[in-house]
């Protein structure tokens, strides 16, 4: 379903490209150069539980990051982010690498992260903000994709309250349909 939902959001956000280019400016407009590591807030575990007794899982270290997730099986994504000026026209082939853009929307900080070479798609978004739940303050880090930085799951810093939350909903975030 996941992948399903990510591959119609590309090709939604592919046909409303000037619509896109509207909400969001093109990176090498947003800013001149990518990040050259992680901000603080996002380096540690997250835990994002599906409701069937496995938990997904995202991890940034200072330059690197991973990603477990479950979808007809684990799959496991793992990237370094390196530096790259966005106004250079000459861009060298690194099928591996990625690089990533801060970004500021939803009245949040967002990292938004991008394959070196990718010529086509939003990235994925991730951003930390402390939301309240029931009178508790709690770190939230959210994922999102698309054109209009739709988050479709949040992440938690332990499994209880990933366990607890799961899929919540809170106010102010801008849901994927």
């Amino acid at each position: 379903m996941r992948k399903w939902l990510v591959g119609l959001l590309c090709i939604v956000g592919l046909s409303m490209g000037f619509m896109g280019s509207a909400i969001k400016p093109q990176s090498s407009q947003a800013a001149s150069h990518s990040l050259r590591y992680f901000p603080s807030a996002l380096r540690h575990t997250w835990y994002h539980y599906d409701g069937h007794g496995r938990y997904d899982r995202v991890t940034f270290g200072y330059k690197h990051y991973r990603e477990q997730n479950y979808y007809d099986g684990w799959t496991v994504y793992h990237g370094k982010i390196h530096y790259r000026n966005l106004k250079t026209t000459h861009i060298s082939h690194h099928p591996n690498w990625t690089f990533a853009t801060p970004f500021y929307i939803h009245h949040m900080h967002w990292v938004n992260i991008y394959g070196w070479n990718q010529t086509a798609g939003d990235g994925e978004y991730y951003g930390v903000k402390v939301r309240h739940y029931h009178g508790h303050r709690i770190r939230v880090m959210s994922e999102a994709n698309g054109a209009g930085i739709w988050t479709y799951q949040h992440y938690y810093a332990t499994r209880k309250v990933a366990r607890t939350l799961g899929n919540k909903h809170f106010k102010g975030v801008s849901y994927d349909g």
